[in-house]
């Protein structure tokens, strides 16, 4: 008869148990902490790439802002001419001046910043990745007033101001030699800003009716000084926030 033996086996102390713990337990968090590293340094790539886009837009958002203060500045006096050229209109033959009436309906008159790089941040929940609260703080501020003060108020001010002007010119004009200029730069593919000036005949002679469309320049004028200097105050918030990531980040 066989006799089958029990292979010995040697039990493993305490310190061997241990040692295989701690083997284990450095493995671990030796791999957590390599992890950690990696996401840290990809959360930093993308923050880097996220400034570095969001300073590019920055800088074009004040080189508009600039531009557009400049032209509205430009359209002012030529406004003051054309409430005294409605106001005293049989002086003028009653003819709106296309030297005056042109520029006021060919110019661009708003600009919307995009704030393409700041909602990629909010919505993608990437904004947590600026460290720097004071950057943070920054970029929320030009974003809230972007969209609070230009975007949505002067805006919407500036717009219905010149759309009330267009209204009362469409009411109360011949706009015969308006649309032979329109004709012609569509033939032509000449740029709106870019047209020919045109005349505008009043057909009423009524100084009430006169009176609300020299109004209407004006109105236009004070809409135009109150939304300068709402650019003016989104730039110097850019510029500022553009310094604040160039000092930190180093860019170029």
């Amino acid at each position: 008869m066989e006799v089958h033996h029990h292979p010995h086996v040697t039990k493993k102390n305490f310190k061997e148990y241990f040692l295989e713990f701690v083997m284990i337990f450095l493995a671990v968090t030796l791999g957590f902490f390599a992890e950690s590293i990696r996401e840290h340094l990809g959360d930093k790539s993308k923050e880097r790439e996220y400034l570095s886009s969001m300073v590019s837009e920055l800088q074009y958002d004040t080189a508009q802002y600039s531009h557009l203060v400049q032209k509205l500045i430009y359209l002012r006096p030529i406004l003051d001419s054309l409430y005294i050229n409605a106001k005293d209109a049989k002086r003028f033959n009653y003819v709106l001046q296309g030297k005056w009436n042109t520029p006021v309906n060919v110019a661009t008159t708003t600009y919307e910043p995009s704030l393409t790089t700041i909602e990629q941040l909010k919505s993608s929940g990437n904004l947590r990745l600026i460290d720097d609260k004071n950057i943070a703080g920054k970029i929320a501020g030009y974003a809230a007033y972007v969209q609070n003060y230009i975007l949505k108020l002067r805006t919407t001010d500036m717009n219905d101001a010149s759309n009330n002007i267009y209204a009362q010119e469409d009411a109360i004009s011949d706009e015969k030699d308006f649309n032979k200029k329109i004709d012609d730069n569509i033939q032509n593919n000449i740029p709106l800003e870019n047209s020919d000036l045109y005349d505008m005949p009043l057909l009423v002679k009524d100084t009430v009716t006169l009176n609300k469309l020299a109004n209407s320049f004006i109105n236009l004028k004070a809409r135009n000084y109150g939304y300068s200097g709402v650019l003016n105050h989104a730039d110097t918030l850019a510029t500022e926030l553009i310094q604040s990531i160039n000092n930190k980040y180093h860019f170029k």
